[in-house]
Formats: structure tokens, C-alpha cells, sequence
């Protein structure tokens, strides 16, 4: 069938040439890449198209999750008017893929009396670029953050977008490779010409796309909590700074649990190794004792001999900076060894309701996490949230705190955009500072000074059903601090440059590499 067709399928009608869809004389209102969706369904209308076939027209040369396709089909059944029970128009078959069920006539030569056209005015889309790992070891993590974003966005745009305005995100696959968010980014920019971009999870992903946004002047705009010691004028940081999470939660495990001999266990990033030596410090500082410290490559047979290591070591509590995959695979090791909560707890600082969807109550009930936002919160912009998320991909998924920063990131830099020249990069980042947010985790303000987020922090204890029962809270907003005060920013710069410096310039070790930094006393 010719792309520029008209298809008819009554009462509806698709024009291709115009990437419109109406019913009767009315236009209904699809997102170019729904329409996209739609339109390779109807092409192919009576007939099996799978998923891999599905995404790989609509979304050649990128990697997307199952999860962001359904997402699509859920919009068109919505504007179809379907029900995904008694199917009209789309079909699923479960496992394959989509079939679209009317029979359609191509009637490109097909005139609508210039009376009963209804025509809208659509001015120009914002292109925004979304960029997280969809595939890789971090795709489990990284992909519900996409979601989030972009239920932030289809909430600005159901009230006219930008200036009237639609944003229209772009989503493209880190595949969990530093690497390869640094290329993305660069086309996001270059080749996309999005406005903004959204994402980056570990701290690898984000230094490797700092230098493309500061070179072309850019803005990324950051969502997890991390390791700080960075400001970059090209950067919004809406997750929390050291003294809103791990800082706090150190001098919690101190102060309120009494503990004092501790073990760290992370993986050889950027961020566990700057993270841990913030512990380090705070625990020193506090007279309490670090009795080992160890890291970890994913899919590592390391991890047994770091369990074993702990078990010899008896600590009094676990500081653990893993980040996604590789958590389940040492915490069932850590369970089979008879290392328990009611043993030695763990205080995570990179697992949230996420994570805790893989592992069973068994394995997790008693641990503690620090984060910013839990879905627990008994606030009521959090039930509205929650209830929209749950409404827009179904009861069973589970909000979490990156998810929040990713939420709120969209609507702090909506605020702006509004204020400014949406189509001026420079004129947002210049909006943003003082930008403020009823976000559901608490009202939150970009700081004039350092770009990052004032965040209430929060340590949650693990119950069970994978929610978090809050153990303790700042109750207010705390001012972000991206430099620790135990050492200076220079010091700080040192540690980091090392270690790049290390890995043969990366920001994670990769299996082959010679690391001079084995030993944490030369890493600090």
C-alpha cells in the first residue's frame, strides 16, 4: 500500500500525506509516533504484526522496551474508542504481537467536502529527548524512569503543551554503555534537535554526556541521586546531593542504630567508589570503623568471595551502593549464607520499589534504603500521582524515587520553558534557578547557585509487599550541597580524575582494565 494513502476504516479515516486521523468530520488528536504506530497497523490491517516487526518500523535503529509499545497501543485504543477485552480494532495476541481487525480501503484519491473539515491548528512540536537504558543491565531500573517521564509530558501537553505548544519526546536506548549515551546524546542534539534532555541513570552515563552538553551548549536534565562532587552549568540535578541521602542515612545507622563497624559493597563505578569514600569519612568522623570494603563487576564470580568477606568480617550493618541486576544476584548469595536482616541489616542507597520487585519478602524484609520519595508517602499530591501512574499503566507497577526526579524534572523544566523562549536552550537554563514544584514527594525548588534540587530526605525501613515504612524524615527541604565538607572540592576533583585516570579514561571498570585503585586507600 502507498505510505501517502488514504485508509479508510469507518467510521474512521487516516490520511497518511497529512499524519491525521478523523473521525466522521471530526480530527482526533494523536501524538506523531502514536500515529506512526497506527499507521503501520492499518498498512498491514487482518494480519499478524509482531512486536519485533512493530518496532523495528516505527523505531528503526533504536532499541525500545515491550513496556513503551504497550503504552502506544493503549493510547490508540483510547482514541479508537477499543476495549482491549472485546477488541474492535486492535487485537493482542499474547506474546507476538498486534493485529488490527477492520478490513480498510485505500482511497487515496479521497476528497472531504472543504465544509466539513474541521482543521486544527497545530504549530510546531517541541522535541524533548528521553535517554535511558531500555536494554542492558540497567534496563529493569531505567525503563520505569521513561514512563514517568513521559506521563509528565502527556500531562503538560492535555493542558496545551508549551505555549500551546505539543512536546513530543523522543526516546532513545543508553543500552546500559557510557558509551553509547554519549553518542546518543550528541545526535539527540545534533541530528533530533530536541530542546532538552531527559535522563541518565548511573553516574558513568552522565559524566560520559556532560562534555556533549557543555560543548553544544545544551541542557540535560538528571534524575537519580548520586555520588556529587560536580556543578556543570549545562545540568539540572533533580535527585539528591550527598547530605540529602547518603550523608544522612549515615549518621541515622550511627546515631539512631547504634551501630559503629561497618562494610561497603559496590561496583566498580564512579559512583560507589566516591560514595564510599564519603562513608568513609562520615563513619571516621563519628569514631566508627570501616572492616571492609569491596566491589563488584556485573556478572562477577567476585560476588561470592565479597559474601564470603563479610561473613568473616561480622559488621555491624552493610552500606550497599549496587545498582541494578547486580543486586539480586548478591543478595541471594547474602541470604543463602545466613547473613540476614536481624544479623547484619543493609542500608541501601540505589534499590528502591523497583528492585524490590525481583527479590521475595524472605530475602528483604527488615533492610532499609535512603531516598527522597517513597511511594508509601501518605501525602495527597503522592496518592494523585500514584493513581495516575497506576491509571496510565495498570495497578501492578510501582512508583519509585528516580521516577519521582524524573516527574518532576519535566514539570520544573515546563515552568521554565513557559517563562522563556522554548526554543532557546540558554533562556530555560537561565528560568530554571529558583524554579519551584508541588511535586509528590514535597515542594521542591531548583538552587540559584549549584542547579541542584532542595529535597526533603527520607530512610525507609522494608516492609512487607515491597513497600518502605518511613524510619525517619528531615520533614523539610534540605539545601543541596554537591561538594562533602570532609574534604575540599579540589580533593574531591582528585579522586575522581584518579580514578578516570585508572580505568584508561572511563567511568567504570570493565572486566580487562588494570585498576590502580584496588585498594581504597589509593583511590583516596
Amino acid at each position: 500500500m502507498a505510505s501517502r494513502a488514504t485508509f479508510v476504516f469507518p467510521p474512521f479515516r487516516l490520511d497518511a500525506a497529512n499524519e491525521q486521523l478523523w473521525r466522521d468530520s471530526n480530527l482526533v488528536g494523536l501524538r506523531p509516533k502514536t500515529f506512526e504506530v497506527l499507521l503501520y497497523l492499518v498498512q498491514n490491517a487482518q494480519r499478524l504484526v509482531t512486536k519485533r516487526e512493530l518496532l523495528a518500523s516505527v523505531w528503526a535503529g533504536n532499541s525500545v522496551s515491550d513496556e513503551l509499545l504497550r503504552g502506544y497501543i493503549r493510547e490508540l485504543r483510547d482514541a479508537l474508542g477499543d476495549d482491549a477485552k472485546k477488541p474492535r480494532y486492535i487485537e493482542t495476541v499474547p506474546t507476538r504481537g498486534y493485529r488490527f481487525l477492520p478490513s480498510v480501503n485505500d482511497e487515496s484519491s479521497f476528497q472531504t467536502p472543504p465544509s466539513k473539515l474541521k482543521p486544527a491548528k497545530t504549530p510546531r512540536e517541541l522535541r524533548v529527548g528521553i535517554l535511558h537504558s531500555l536494554t542492558g543491565a540497567m534496563a529493569s531500573t531505567e525503563s520505569p524512569v521513561v514512563d514517568a517521564t513521559l506521563l509528565a509530558i502527556e500531562e503538560i501537553n492535555e493542558r496545551g503543551g508549551i505555549l500551546g505548544r505539543e512536546i513530543q519526546p523522543v526516546v532513545i536506548d543508553g543500552a546500559s554503555d557510557e558509551r553509547v549515551f554519549a553518542r546518543q546524546a550528541a545526535a539527540l542534539i545534533a541530528e533530533t534537535k530536541v530542546c532538552a534532555i531527559f535522563g541518565c541513570w548511573t553516574s558513568a552515563s552522565r559524566k560520559s554526556v556532560l562534555p556533549i552538553v557543555e560543548q553544544r551548549d545544551h541542557l540535560l536534565i538528571y534524575p537519580t541521586q548520586y555520588e556529587g562532587m560536580e556543578q556543570c552549568s549545562n545540568i539540572f540535578y533533580t535527585g539528591a546531593a550527598p547530605n540529602q541521602q547518603i550523608i544522612p542515612a549515615v549518621n541515622w545507622t550511627v546515631g539512631f542504630l547504634r551501630k559503629k563497624r561497618f562494610f561497603l559493597v559496590g561496583w566498580n563505578s564512579v559512583y560507589s567508589r566516591a560514595a564510599n569514600a564519603i562513608i568513609r569519612d562520615e563513619v571516621e568522623a563519628s569514631g566508627g570503623e570501616i572492616v571492609g570494603e569491596e566491589y563488584v563487576l556485573p556478572d562477577s564470580t567476585e560476588v561470592t568471595r565479597v559474601v564470603r568477606t563479610i561473613g568473616q568480617t561480622e559488621p555491624d550493618l552493610i552500606f550497599n551502593s549496587l545498582v541494578g541486576d547486580m543486586n539480586l544476584f548478591y543478595t541471594r548469595l547474602l541470604r543463602a549464607a545466613g547473613i540476614t536482616p536481624e544479623k547484619i541489616p543493609t542500608v541501601y542507597f540505589s534499590v528502591g520499589e523497583i528492585e524490590l520487585l525481583s527479590l521475595s519478602a524472605r530475602e528483604i524484609v527488615g533492610d532499609y534504603a535512603a531516598w527522597n520519595y517513597f511511594q508509601s508517602l501518605d501525602r495527597p499530591e503522592n496518592h494523585a500521582f500514584v493513581k495516575r501512574f497506576h491509571s496510565r499503566y495498570g495497578r501492578q507497577r510501582v512508583v519509585a524515587d528516580t521516577m519521582e526526579a524524573g516527574y518532576l524534572g519535566v514539570h520544573l523544566w515546563a515552568q521554565a520553558a513557559h517563562a522563556a523562549d522554548p526554543d532557546d536552550v540558554a533562556a530555560i537554563r537561565r528560568a530554571l534557578p529558583n524554579q519551584s514544584f508541588e511535586a509528590p514527594g514535597g515542594r521542591v525548588r531548583i538552587d540559584a547557585e549549584n542547579q541542584h534540587t532542595w529535597k526533603t530526605m527520607r530512610l525507609g525501613r522494608i516492609g512487607e509487599g515491597g513497600q518502605f515504612e518511613i524510619m525517619w524524615s528531615s520533614e523539610k527541604p534540605i539545601r543541596p550541597e554537591p561538594y562533602p565538607a570532609s574534604r575540599s572540592p579540589a580533593a574531591w576533583e582528585e579522586l575522581l580524575n584518579k580514578l578516570y585516570n585508572a580505568w584508561g579514561g572511563n567511568w567504570t571498570k570493565s572486566q580487562c582494565a588494570i585498576s590502580q585503585v584496588d585498594d581504597h586507600h589509593s583511590a583516596e
